[in-house]
């Protein structure tokens, strides 16, 4: 039976809470691929929120617990205050959400406000653990200095948010609405997300892929490079200077483009035989890569914003945390029902077929999704939505699978009429 009282290395609850969101973005996105007129307004902006806080931050934020002391030899100060602030923040994000779905304008800025003050809760005990780690050995006080980093981007993406809430709401600084939103997404998307993902991963793919990068440099200068380009994309936003934006951008893509370039040279010498984990982080380099591009040709004034925020959030983000649950996230559940110190691999709890059925619906998804907001196809987006929630049921099903063979002593194939069985009952958690 599992210890679900049990301290564990990442909190199950709040990667449930995020998958949990990450499943309702897929229903409300086919709700607004099926309004009529097609217009995306706030009820989009409260999907968008949903993705990037309820799924993607939240689910970072609770890897985080095991990263930040596991990565600088450091042991955490404050970790019940940083754990419990995940509970605040949850309510907090589905208070922000719902206010947008609503369009309730006046609920924004408290909604937003709680969302920050839960931030605040989990960035103070975590300051304090990396500040203690900067008089650790030389690559263990480089790690804490590049996470001290990517959270103070996260405080800057909150501090945004909150003043456009009240901007919105008006009761802020009007003048903010007409520069904050790219500074605000850019300082989320690059400066949080993506940089927190290149550094991370330098770690996690070893275990993934049986194979470490060769050329250390590379993801230093890729997230030296990220961080330069957002600073340099912020100030021309701000300052009203295109070609600031446009040297910035271009280092953005460039820091990608090494980044990339280290993980295929790492993917291709991969000696461990569960391939779907690695699948999803190949596939997701490539939509980083296709996100960007058309960040290029919408600074250049072609409308693909949407397009590119969509498959930098669901393809380059989205991917690579899929590829981290179907290896991180089963080992979460194996040493939750057999103890911290399992060595179970995730391939003898996962059913190989649901996996690559999930890694093939979410890439349609993603395609599907990118295409319908390029070209305003409302049947596109109606088809990304459906792929995306069936490929979120197949992965559901899959963890749930995963559950029930890591609580059995014995382990033994997967069978087509078990899997039928345990899919007939995939409401039974107990």
């Amino acid at each position: 039976m599992l210890q679900w009282r049990r301290r564990h290395w990442i909190p199950p609850a709040a990667l449930c809470v995020g998958q949990m969101a990450h499943g309702i973005s897929w229903i409300l996105l086919l709700v607004l691929a099926t309004q009529r007129p097609f217009v995306l307004g706030l009820p989009a902006l409260g999907w968008l929120h949903l993705v990037a806080l309820g799924w993607l931050t939240m689910t970072a934020l609770a890897v985080l617990i095991h990263v930040i002391p596991t990565f600088t030899e450091v042991p955490w100060w404050g970790e019940r205050m940083a754990r419990t602030s995940l509970l605040f923040y949850g309510v907090g994000v589905t208070a922000l959400v719902t206010a947008f779905w609503i369009r309730s304008v006046d609920a924004l800025p408290w909604a937003g406000s709680l969302v920050a003050l839960a931030l605040v809760g989990y960035l103070i005990p975590a300051g304090r653990t990396l500040m203690a780690a900067f008089a650790q050995a030389r690559l263990e006080a480089a790690i804490a200095r590049a996470l001290s980093i990517m959270l103070a981007c996260l405080f800057v993406t909150a501090l945004i948010g909150v003043g456009l809430a009240w901007a919105l709401a008006g009761r802020g600084e009007a003048s903010l609405l007409s520069y904050g939103p790219p500074i605000h997404a850019s300082f989320g998307l690059i400066g949080w997300l993506t940089v927190l993902i290149m550094g991370v991963s330098t770690r996690t793919v070893r275990p993934i892929t049986g194979a470490g990068s060769r050329h250390p440099w590379a993801h230093i200068t890729a997230g030296a490079l990220e961080i330069c380009g957002l600073v340099a994309i912020a100030a021309g936003v701000a300052l009203g200077a295109p070609l600031m934006q446009w040297i910035g951008l271009i280092g953005v893509f460039v820091g990608a483009l090494v980044y990339v370039g280290d993980l295929a040279d790492v993917l291709q010498r991969a000696s461990v035989a569960h391939r779907p984990p690695q699948a999803f982080l190949a596939v997701g380099a490539l939509w980083l890569v296709a996100g960007l591009g058309l960040s290029v040709g919408a600074l250049a004034g072609e409308p693909w914003g949407a397009a590119a925020l969509y498959l930098l959030l669901i393809g380059w983000i989205g991917q690579m945390m899929n590829g981290h649950l179907h290896h991180i996230g089963v080992r979460l559940i194996a040493t939750m029902a057999r103890g911290d110190d399992d060595e179970t691999r995730p391939d003898e709890l996962l059913v190989p077929a649901l996996s690559w059925a999930s890694f093939g619906l979410f890439q349609a998804a993603v395609a599907a999704g990118g295409l319908a907001l390029m070209f305003s196809g409302r049947q596109l987006l109606t088809a990304a939505a459906l792929a995306g929630l069936v490929g979120w049921i197949a992965m559901g099903t899959n963890v749930v699978i995963a559950t029930r063979r890591a609580r059995q002593q014995q382990l033994p194939p997967a069978s087509p009429t078990t899997i039928s069985l345990l899919l007939a009952s995939t409401c039974d958690c107990g």
